[in-house]
């Protein structure tokens, strides 16, 4: 059972906003599964990844690439 998490990282909230599980996006998207749970998790920071990645799994979130960034706006 997945357990909750009080403080998710904005590319969590999207995620989950969009129905999806971490490998379902990380298969869509393309980013590798280890990288995305890293940056779900706060190990690593999403603003470091790549920005093709960035703008992929932005994509099959339908969101714009600032929403899922750490600080990033999301009322776009």
């Amino acid at each position: 059972m997945p357990k909750f998490n009080p403080n998710p990282t904005p590319l969590e909230i999207a995620r989950r906003a969009a129905g999806l599980t971490r490998k379902q996006l990380a298969e869509k998207s393309g980013m590798s599964f280890d990288t995305l749970k890293s940056c779900e998790l706060g190990r690593r920071s999403i603003n470091n990844a790549r920005a093709i990645d960035v703008i992929s799994v932005a994509e099959v979130l339908g969101v714009p690439p600032r929403q899922i960034l750490e600080g990033g706006e999301s009322d776009a």
